[in-house]
């Protein structure tokens, strides 16, 4: 296949991809589960457009989209919100996953009669949440922020606990004589501290060096950005520590102080997460071949399987988790329906398919079969649980900044887009007739696609779009600024 066809193919896929979003948010399934069968539907086994069958640069492509994912993830990460519900997210990334892994694999070594070393492996590769799915799912949902902030910061610090039992259990499989637990738990403190150490320090040089550096072009600085978040991943795991850790804690430290740039830079990381992620579900989807997957023995296997994580380790893990913390039962039942499983899982499982495990393929479809399940009956169930456990918070006001004062690269004023909702206290009224803040400025006034410039008399009705010029200051400021408007 030529270079040429090969970019039309992934051109017709990515548009693909993106048109049926649309299709995703109206049948409220997530977006994944559609990126993955459009790559089975171009795979081997259906139509034969690709044959990609090569698991080993699945897993380096998978990996490299996954770390922009999860850096992205970090850059979005407020501390102030991340730190509340810190203690509650590790419990969950540690003694969840542990605790969902043991469920899993006395499941199938009891009742579907796996050995223990393949049992385990199964159970450690399913075992956590997909950063991926998770931040894809609770983006722009009205759900209660302290549950929000709690399954994100869960899904991203998860990722290492699982890799860690994944190589763990892979070697116990390949060699039960030579394993060392005692030696795995040093291992697994060895490499989650280092990789917290690593992402704080990239962090801190990146942040540092675009602060300071005088580039001759703007455009530059998503590079260098993208470039600490691969420094931070690589230099983490040429030690042997957790480079997914590492680039999740350099995204974090980098949103929550000053950088040059920062909007441009937010928005450049948000659109490669959204094109990493689309290409990552659709290259997993090629390596699936649903011939093999629809096998009656494979369905009944990952079937008692998913019913296990959904019914049974989930619920039990989440509880476990969260004995020592607030979480009263309503926002433990929204944690437990959005355990979704997603990318991660997929791309481990493709860790014994090449470090040569015998009979290792089954595993892949297990998990494969599992991931896509959990997906569909957690992400389509969670907006009727969110309602259900009266958790579906009111939308808070999206101060995103609009426009990024390009010919400055420190500005101090920004202006942001805002909504006038209907029958809101200053729908209806003149702007003259409106109490302004002194910190805010309305700059134009958008209404059915057209723009107006505002003057004493202009009227404001419900649904226009407000251009706010205001100076550059905490999001919190901000809020509270445009809230005294009455919206």
């Amino acid at each position: 296949m030529n270079e040429g066809t090969v970019l039309l193919l992934a051109g017709i896929l990515l548009l693909f991809a993106i048109v049926t979003t649309k299709f995703s948010v109206r049948l409220n399934v997530p977006t994944l589960i559609l990126f993955v069968f459009i790559g089975m539907l171009a795979g081997t086994d259906v139509t034969g457009l690709i044959d990609f069958a090569d698991f080993e640069q699945a897993r380096l492509f998978g990996t490299i989209a996954l770390v922009i994912i999860l850096f992205d993830g970090g850059l979005n990460t407020k501390w102030p919100n991340f730190k509340t519900v810190l203690p509650a997210a590790l419990s969950l990334a540690t003694v969840g996953v542990l605790v969902t892994t043991g469920i899993i694999a006395l499941v199938a070594n009891y009742l579907l009669d796996f050995s223990w070393p393949f049992a385990l492996l199964i159970g450690a590769l399913i075992g956590s949440t997909d950063a991926a799915a998770v931040f894809s799912l609770l983006n722009g949902r009205p759900i209660d922020q302290k549950v929000k902030h709690t399954l994100e910061a869960e899904s991203g610090t998860n990722d290492p606990m699982a890799v860690f039992l994944t190589i763990l259990f892979t070697e116990f499989a390949l060699d039960p004589a030579s394993f060392s637990l005692i030696q795995g738990v040093l291992s697994l403190f060895y490499e989650m501290g280092l990789g917290l150490a690593i992402g704080l320090l990239i962090g801190w040089v990146l942040t540092t060096l675009m602060n300071r550096i005088q580039l001759q072009s703007s455009a530059l600085y998503p590079t260098l950005l993208i470039s600490g978040a691969l420094l931070s991943y690589g230099v983490a795991t040429s030690l042997h520590a957790s480079g997914f850790l590492a680039v999740y804690v350099t995204g974090i430290w980098l949103s929550n102080h000053d950088l040059i740039y920062r909007d441009i830079l937010v928005r450049f990381s948000g659109s490669l997460s959204h094109l990493a992620e689309v290409g990552m579900f659709i290259m997993l989807g090629l390596l699936v071949f649903p011939k093999q997957l629809l096998d009656p023995s494979m369905l009944v296997v990952s079937g008692i399987i998913v019913l296990t994580l959904i019914l049974i380790a989930r619920p039990l893990a989440v509880w476990l988790s969260l004995l020592p913390f607030r979480y009263n039962f309503r926002e433990q039942s929204v944690i437990m329906a959005a355990g979704l499983r997603g990318a991660v899982p997929i791309i481990l499982a493709t860790y014994p398919l090449s470090s040569g495990l015998p009979d290792a393929y089954p595993l892949f479809n297990i998990v494969f079969f599992t991931v896509m399940t959990s997906a569909l009956l957690q992400g389509t169930a969670l907006p009727w649980i969110v309602k259900l456990m009266k958790l579906d918070a009111k939308p808070t006001i999206d101060i995103e900044p609009l426009i990024q004062f390009m010919t400055v690269a420190n500005p101090n004023a920004e202006i942001v887009e805002v909504s006038v909702p209907s029958f809101c206290r200053i729908d209806g009224k003149t702007l003259q007739e409106i109490e302004m803040p002194q910190d805010l400025l309305v700059v134009a006034v958008i209404r059915d696609d057209a723009i107006l410039t505002p003057r004493g008399q202009t009227r404001l009705i419900g649904g226009d779009q407000l251009l706010i010029l205001t100076p550059k200051q905490s999001e919190e400021r901000i809020r509270q600024l445009i809230a005294s408007l009455g919206i």
